[in-house]
């Protein structure tokens, strides 16, 4: 009996990395025609990696990396807050279900951003599916942007990413947002390019490394580290240049349930903080 491959560089794993590869080619020249932040929240285990995720295979990292949803074994839902520097005003709630079909998996997302004269809302549907050794996820985003005593407006908004295996310890992402040059108030929406490695060491260290490329912000280096101590408890770090951003983080999971708290620190801005709980609908089998 042939045994199958594990990884990128065995069989036919080659040409759906080619997807990728178009992705990143032909999106750089986007890069230049957008501005502002894009839709949802990090969450707290990618606050606590810098936002180095892109590249992870844990459905944990769904919120920042649609691809990641593919790696869902089981329905889960998860809930996020963050604070942004302190101040009260300014806030994020977001919600996400993943729901597994057959060999794709489902995925809703919620988020609302502002205080009540000011909000950001922005609503989500996902799918992904893992093709041998490459995971595909594509996500439409309905946001709204209302300014207390102007119209309302609204923008559908598509990102796409994926996750090729190159090794059994080395992974490969890639994703873009907004590839299709959605606009509010005839104002141009960011398109954002990230791609970037995580790999395995033979410690429990795992290491990640992720540039992001958006036109109104200069390249950004964000580089992670995550420690497991335990299967139950892991802790990172991550720093971001040139926005000069520290992050750190833990993740302490028991049966069903996963609680993680990161912190960032903006050398201006101050201090922000994300709280995110995760709960999965049927263990795991090991």
């Amino acid at each position: 009996m042939i045994k199958r491959p594990t990884h990128f560089f065995d069989e036919r794993g080659g040409r759906h990395c080619i997807i990728l590869f178009f992705m990143c080619v032909f999106s750089f020249p986007c890069t230049y025609l957008s501005y502002g932040q894009y839709s949802f929240s990090t969450g707290a285990p990618s606050n606590g990696l810098a936002g180095a995720v892109c590249a992870i295979p844990d459905e944990i990292e769904s919120l920042q990396s649609v691809a990641s949803s593919a790696f869902a074994e089981h329905a889960s839902i998860s809930s996020h807050y963050k604070n942004h520097y302190l101040l009260p005003e300014i806030h994020t709630i977001s919600a996400v279900g993943l729901f597994p079909v057959h060999k794709w998996v489902v995925g809703i997302a919620a988020q609302k951003m502002g205080p009540a004269h000011y909000q950001e809302l922005t609503t989500g549907l996902s799918i992904a599916h893992s093709i041998a050794h490459t995971a595909l996820g594509l996500r439409i985003n309905w946001q709204e942007l209302y300014i207390e005593g102007f119209k309302t407006q609204h923008a559908l908004i598509f990102e796409f990413g994926g996750i090729v295996n190159l090794s059994p310890r080395l992974h490969f992402g890639a994703s873009v947002y907004n590839f299709t040059l959605s606009k509010l108030d005839h104002k141009l929406l960011p398109v954002v390019l990230r791609c970037g490695l995580n790999g395995k060491t033979n410690t429990p260290l795992v290491l990640s490394v992720e540039l992001e490329k958006n036109n109104y912000n200069p390249l950004s280096i964000k580089c992670a580290a995550q420690y497991e101590f335990s299967h139950r408890f892991k802790v990172s770090i991550g720093y971001a240049y040139p926005a000069s951003k520290l992050h750190a983080g833990f993740i302490v999971s028991q049966q069903r349930i996963k609680v993680s708290y990161s912190l960032s620190w903006h050398m201006r801005l101050g201090l922000s903080q994300d709280f995110s709980i995760f709960y999965t609908l049927k263990k795991k089998t090991t």
